[in-house]
């Protein structure tokens, strides 16, 4: 490394440091936990397991069904003719067909479903957050996981999971 270039970064190093005392109170949080472990996302869990419950089974019984179906021909296959072989095989592919179809379709709606929830949550959290933030006088909140390390003391998650909890 040059003179210039240990001169450039000493020189970098000094503006950074009014930076970094004008930020004197930092704090982190971890969003996704905080929305996960929110009472209004344990409740919406819940209504969609319920909601998402039927459309789950019918996938699982396909599945049981196309299982059953090639235990069958995997079984019988000797006995059976070519032409009986190959409409068990159109048959399983239908099957199958559907179930990657209905698959997709769950997952889907649930992504959907899951998207519209954090639509209504993420303003939540952005109060909740600019609430604790000014109550313990913070300057700056960073997202967790843009920090390596960060001392628990200066972690607000639960708090702000606490005050999304008395949100309405």
């Amino acid at each position: 490394m040059s003179l210039k270039q240990i001169g450039f970064a000493l020189l970098a190093l000094v503006m950074l440091v009014p930076a970094v005392e004008a930020a004197q109170k930092i704090a982190v949080i971890d969003s996704e936990l905080a929305v996960l472990e929110s009472d209004a996302s344990k409740r919406y869990a819940k209504e969609s397991e319920k909601k998402f419950a039927p459309r789950i089974k019918l996938i699982q019984s396909l599945q049981e069904e196309l299982q059953k179906m090639e235990a069958d021909l995997e079984k019988n296959a000797p006995t059976l003719s070519k032409a009986q072989v190959e409409a068990k095989q159109l048959e399983m592919r239908r099957k199958y067909e559907d179930l990657q179809m209905q698959d997709r379709q769950l997952r889907m709606d649930k992504n959907q479903a899951d998207q519209q929830e954090l639509g209504k949550l993420r303003p939540k959290l952005e109060k909740a957050v600019e609430a604790v933030s000014k109550e313990q006088n913070y300057d700056m909140v960073i997202e967790r996981g843009a920090v390596r390390y960060v001392k628990p003391d200066f972690d607000i998650t639960r708090q702000v999971i606490e005050r999304l909890n008395k949100m309405k």
